[in-house]
């Protein structure tokens, strides 16, 4: 009788242990579509604004007859193939009143329009539709004021295991990868003007030792932090960077909640 009592108790446990298994089974794979679903939905939203407003063209002529807000022109010189764009802004702005800016890294599928708020909440966790997405958007510090660009510009995105928004920022801890000319420069738009950001920094960090001013209240402070970001720097980009220039900083996470990565150019207006 008490055998058979014990009997029953172990069924018990071993029907109740397969029930728990199963939801914790099911709640994983759920977990896992929605991470696929946000990732899927911010990958059509960023193909979709590519061909609604980007045209790659090495041809100097545009046909009058095609709408192209986005204009992209190749210039080889010494090995250096450069592009530069133009970007509709009015449009972009009309989808969503965030936008700010646009960004293309070479070499990798980074090119997206960066959008504001006015925290540094909002868009971790919403995509350019403002649509809750757990892959976020591009978006810029909120303390960055675009009519005329602080000293230093930051632009966040999230690290996503499936190689979207900014992941293929990680490329650059490859030395290989930095020693490539082409892979020295990032185009960068704002409404008001086209800019290649020259790279003069790159490097993985401790997240409590991130400092990013967007200002600097002393020619003093800005040289200690441009020297500090320089000797950082996982790879000398040879890139002459002056207390004159304004600076674009990326930034993002290295896939956990630990260390970030961070790039640093200066901004080479091409107007």
């Amino acid at each position: 009788m008490k055998e058979k009592k014990e009997n029953g108790k172990l069924k018990l446990f071993i029907l109740i242990f397969r029930i728990i298994s199963l939801i914790i089974i099911a709640i994983c794979v759920y977990i896992l579509y929605l991470w696929h679903l946000d990732n899927s939905q911010n990958k059509s939203i960023q193909e979709n604004l590519e061909n609604k407003y980007i045209k790659v063209t090495i041809n100097h002529e545009q046909n009058s007859d095609e709408f192209s807000p986005i204009y992209t022109e190749s210039v080889d010189e010494n090995g250096l193939s450069l592009e530069q764009f133009q970007v509709d802004f009015d449009a972009l702005i009309e989808q969503n009143s965030d936008t700010v800016a646009w960004v293309r890294v070479p070499d990798t599928n980074i090119s997206y329009p960066i959008v504001q708020s006015s925290d540094n909440s909002f868009y971790l966790n919403k995509n350019f539709d403002k649509q809750k997405n757990g892959a976020g958007w591009i978006f810029a510090d909120y303390r960055n004021n675009f009519e005329k660009l602080d000293k230093n510009t930051i632009i966040y995105g999230h690290n996503r295991r499936n190689g979207t928004m900014f992941s293929n920022l990680r490329y650059y801890l490859d030395e290989e990868f930095c020693a490539d000319i082409n892979h020295k420069f990032i185009n960068f738009n704002t409404k008001n003007s086209a800019y290649l950001a020259e790279i003069f920094s790159v490097y993985k960090i401790s997240s409590n030792n991130v400092d990013l001013p967007n200002n600097f209240t002393t020619i003093t402070q800005l040289e200690d932090k441009l020297n500090e970001w320089k000797s950082n720097s996982i790879y000398d980009f040879q890139t002459d960077v002056t207390t004159s220039d304004n600076l674009l900083s990326l930034y993002t996470c290295d896939n956990n909640t630990t260390y970030r990565i961070l790039i640093h150019a200066k901004l080479i207006p091409l107007d």
